[in-house]
């Protein structure tokens, strides 16, 4: 997939490619390293119909015969309104979307939507159910390891934020209301989900002092020690001099905690 995301991106971090391909060889590129063998009239078909896509993953299941049968996901935009399709240009979620987020593991087939009302929803791409009502949430963030992160009230810089976690089917996850702050997960590529307990204080030294706990993300009602490889930069064992890396990876998403149309938006 290296070659495709020279060409239309990758998730997290954008709904689209922001280029909108002018020659077709473009399109049939990318669908031969989709899809074998080549697929050129998938490739006419998209670049006839859409000004821009990204591939999302595929979903599989097995059809009333026992056979497996395949649904690849396509993010795509027409006239700066997104929706998702499948390989065949079929509209799985409408193309009438502002925003669009795709979940990091494309079996949950819940997309995050906003939209041209600026509300939040969620929408199942194979029944086309929607999942969480447009409006229910102030903010939802995408679906990752089968959850996402909600925001149920306005918050500011000051006060506890106002936070859940919801799973696949919309429903709230149970002990969230006890956390002072939950950072977003979201493509954080950590098997784990960062919450604060209680305010902010200091200890009997005057530092600064978080209560910091961490939760699984498949299960977030239970504790949970991150995995090593999940939080610690590779390993280079011809460096003796190595120490692990920093990376900040919560800063940078609660930066766009106050501006919620700063991430994968048309506008």
């Amino acid at each position: 997939m290296i070659e495709v995301k020279k060409y239309i991106g990758s998730f997290p971090g954008s709904v689209y490619s922001n280029y909108t391909h002018s020659s077709l060889s473009a399109y049939k590129l990318i669908f031969d390293c989709i899809f074998y063998p080549n697929e050129t009239e998938k490739a006419s078909i998209f670049f006839e119909k859409v000004d821009d896509f990204a591939y999302a993953g595929a979903y599989a299941k097995f059809n009333k015969s026992g056979a497996q049968v395949t649904t690849h996901f396509f993010l795509v935009r027409v006239n700066n309104l997104v929706g998702v399709v499948d390989e065949d240009c079929k509209v799985l979620i409408d193309i009438d979307y502002k925003e669009i987020i795709p979940p990091i593991n494309a079996d949950d087939v819940v997309f995050v939507v906003k939209n041209t009302e600026n509300q939040w929803g969620v929408i199942n791409a194979i029944s086309n159910e929607i999942i969480v009502p447009f409006g229910k949430y102030l903010k939802i963030w995408g679906y990752d390891t089968h959850h996402a992160l909600v925001c149920t009230k306005y918050e500011n810089s000051w006060s506890q934020t106002h936070r859940a976690i919801i799973d696949v089917k919309g429903n709230l996850v149970k002990g969230t209301e006890s956390y002072y702050k939950i950072y977003p997960f979201y493509g954080t590529k950590s098997d784990c989900i960062l919450v604060e307990t209680q305010k902010e204080g200091k200890d009997e030294r005057g530092y600064r002092q978080i209560q910091y706990l961490s939760l699984s993300k498949e299960i977030p009602s239970r504790w949970q020690s991150p995995l090593i490889e999940s939080v610690e930069a590779p390993r280079s064992y011809m460096d003796h001099n190595y120490h692990p890396v920093y990376d900040p990876v919560y800063d940078k998403m609660d930066a766009y905690e106050d501006d919620y149309d700063a991430l994968w938006n048309t506008d």
